[in-house]
């Protein structure tokens, strides 16, 4: 629903007009319920107060009709007949046709004299009114069912009493209770109400005294009724608090008040339908939502309108973005309604125009990787992955377009072992440049390229450029150039040769000599020197061709460095001596051997003692140290020559770069090769003047395989 602009800004602005609105509109219904309600309920309370107010003078009227007729001074003449009495009564109810009797009793309770009732001569003195009466009071009882009529009366009762304060006679007019209902009713009736009310009156037993279905007078109790407690009439009458008894009911009560001669606690209940009372709250809200629909059409179409008016350029920037991902440019006036979206569609074009210059050089640039002869591929540091791989890669390695470094090396062996070059020269160098020679197996035999290893300039860093270039054709010069290198070594050491060997053949010319002279065979102890001697001789030439031979092919095992260098010295000395060179050797009797080639090992060597004999050409003291340096061997060959300055050291093993008038600065380049290929690194200190130290690292053990970061 919520899928593209247009609609969330509809909802959105519909949402930040209506909201507020709702609220203002909901907190002014509810106050507006509140007022209703509390009106509504105040009318009903206010109606029953006023029914208790008609009681209360209806009651009163009663009582002062009864007290007016005690006072006729007919009849309180002692000495009156029966016929005056009863005319007297009868202009009495003549005026007032409210009542329909006035029963006579006398001061004992008998029943005198009555027009209608029929009660003559009955004894009425265990009534509970008639103490009080006889006591000269005025009563009005409460509503009670007489035995004698057998229905609900409400008697009047008033003693009539002669000049000295006597009591003559008690006097009592009698009414019809249907009278009394039927004035509350015409009262009710008469009040102006917008809704239909029923009342009761009952007393403070809860006894109905008045009902609409009279059958219910004085047979119903009203709290067993509605389940209401006497506590809770009062409270609701003291409090003028309207309680919801019944369902859909709403009732208010009111208490009638006492006063001298009506003495009962009555209350009236008055009841309305509620759904009846609070109409207006239905109303209310009607309006209240047609209203709220009016405005929310308005601003619906408001809304819409506007949210057009903020989506329609972005609709015709999102078709020209459209239009520069399938490579077409769209040259339409755009449609631009406000500054904002103005600036955004001028930034958008000179990003496409930057895009399009962007491809192009890219495509230039993918070209010219295409067309190279180096190989070129980048891999994502952390996964491996292979995020580059051109032509010349798929030629090396014959894969086509290869998922991860992982997956290549799995199939590939030429690349598992620049997998290995790579580790190792992350571990030593990381997120650094650097270069480094590889033989692999590719599809020439004895191919050669130079690693470059460097990270891509990004802002994550974390991804590796690897340039491969090939180098086979020109290793292969270089290599007939360090064979002649190799062989001018040799040359200069031929004459140390000859002098070695002068001496044990002149040792042994002169034993047999002396044996042809004596005509004796040799004896056994000179036959052992003569052995002697020929053994070294042998062992000179042994080590002279071993480091004359440029061609000796890869035989690794293991080698034990210090025999290593003790030979090499032994073809050095004669050279040393002549030119005034002493020599120390510090070897570690405790070093372990190492498993590489030792042809490789001493041709290492080989170049760096004679390096540092040349650089001692007017003598000095030529040093050689051995030791463990945790996982890998220590090998110190330092000089106390001429020195290095600066400037050579950052030149030191670069290819033809040396500071000797007959040299081709290859010795040096070769060593630092093999060291490299033999998993070890090359250091070396000098200053001018003081001498030079090379010093060698190589590992006890091969790393077969480092997977440090594929």
């Amino acid at each position: 629903m919520f899928d593209n602009l247009r609609r969330k800004l509809f909802v959105f602005m519909l949402l930040v007009s209506l909201l507020p609105m709702g609220l203002v509109g909901v907190v002014s219904f509810i106050n507006q319920e509140n007022e209703i309600t509390t009106q509504a309920e105040r009318t009903l309370v206010v109606q029953s107060e006023r029914i208790t107010n008609e009681i209360n003078r209806f009651m009163g009227e009663r009582l002062n009709n009864a007290a007016y007729l005690a006072r006729d001074p007919v009849l309180k003449d002692p000495f009156i007949g029966s016929s005056e009495m009863e005319e007297r009564i009868g202009q009495f109810l003549n005026t007032h046709d409210m009542y329909e009797d006035v029963v006579v009793v006398n001061r004992q309770g008998i029943v005198m004299t009555d027009m209608k009732s029929g009660l003559r001569g009955y004894d009425v003195s265990d009534r509970p009114w008639f103490e009080r009466v006889a006591d000269g009071e005025t009563v009005l009882s409460n509503v009670y069912r007489s035995p004698l009529l057998g229905e609900p009366v409400l008697l009047l009762a008033a003693p009539v009493f002669d000049e000295e304060g006597e009591l003559l006679r008690i006097l009592l007019p009698v009414f019809d209770f249907g009278t009394f209902h039927s004035e509350i009713t015409a009262f009710l009736e008469e009040e102006e109400n917008v809704w239909e009310t029923n009342s009761v009156l009952m007393d403070e037993t809860g006894t109905v005294i008045t009902h609409r279905d009279e059958e219910q007078i004085l047979e119903q109790n009203y709290f067993e009724h509605t389940a209401l407690t006497p506590s809770d009439l009062e409270q609701a009458a003291n409090a003028r608090e309207t309680l919801k008894i019944e369902e859909d009911n709403v009732h208010a009560f009111a208490r009638v008040s006492s006063f001298p001669g009506f003495e009962h606690d009555w209350y009236v209940g008055l009841s309305a339908d509620e759904n009846e009372m609070y109409a207006p709250l239905t109303n209310l809200l009607i309006n209240y939502l047609l209203i709220f629909g009016v405005v929310l059409f308005l601003l619906a179409a408001a809304v819409y309108w506007l949210s057009n008016k903020l989506v329609s350029p972005i609709q015709q920037l999102v078709h020209k973005a459209g239009a520069l991902a399938h490579g077409k440019r769209v040259n339409e006036p755009f449609r631009g309604g406000y500054g904002e979206i103005n600036e955004l569609n001028y930034a958008f074009d000179t990003m496409a125009e930057r895009l399009q210059e962007r491809e192009q050089f890219h495509k230039h640039s993918t070209l010219v990787l295409e067309s190279t002869d180096n190989a070129v591929f980048a891999f994502e540091e952390h996964t491996g992955k292979i995020t580059l791989w051109n032509r010349r890669c798929r030629e090396l390695f014959c894969v086509e377009e290869p998922g991860s470094l992982a997956e290549l090396a799995a199939g590939s062996v030429s690349f598992s072992q620049l997998k290995r070059l790579l580790a190792g020269l992350e571990d030593e160098y990381p997120g650094t440049n650097r270069r480094m020679e590889l033989n692999l197996n590719g599809n020439r035999e004895g191919e050669e390229y130079l690693v470059s290893l460097s990270p891509l300039q990004s802002p994550q860093q974390n991804e590796r450029l690897v340039i491969l270039y090939d180098l086979s054709d020109k290793r292969k010069a270089e290599t007939e150039m360090i064979r002649s290198e190799k062989l001018k070594v040799v040359a200069q050491m031929a004459a140390g040769f000859a002098h070695e060997v002068r001496n044990p053949l002149t040792t042994i010319r002169g034993f047999i000599q002396l044996a042809h002279e004596n005509k004796s065979p040799i004896n056994d102890q000179y036959y052992l020197l003569v052995i002697e001697e020929i053994d070294r001789v042998n062992k000179i030439i042994h080590e002279l061709l071993d480091t004359a031979d440029p061609n000796a092919p890869d035989e690794k095992r293991e080698v034990d460095p210090n025999q290593v260098l003790q030979d090499i010295l032994t073809l050095q000395q004669p050279q040393l001596r002549e030119k005034g060179i002493d020599w120390n050797l510090l070897l570690d009797p405790q070093l372990p051997p190492v498993y590489t080639d030792k042809n490789k090992l001493k041709q290492i060597f080989v170049n760096l003692v004679q390096n540092a004999v040349e650089a001692m050409p007017e003598g000095g003291e030529l040093i050689i140290h051995t030791a463990v340096e945790g996982k890998q061997i220590r090998l110190d060959i330092g000089d106390t020559g001429i020195g290095m300055n600066e400037e050579i050291l950052r030149k030191i093993g670069t290819p033809f770069f040396t500071e000797k008038a007959e040299g081709t600065g290859l010795g040096l380049t070769m060593s630092y090769r093999l060291v490299e290929e033999m998993q070890g690194k090359v250091s070396v200190e000098s200053e001018p003047g003081k001498g030079t130290t090379f010093t060698v690292l190589l590992p006890l053990e091969e790393d077969e395989e480092n997977t440090s970061f594929f």
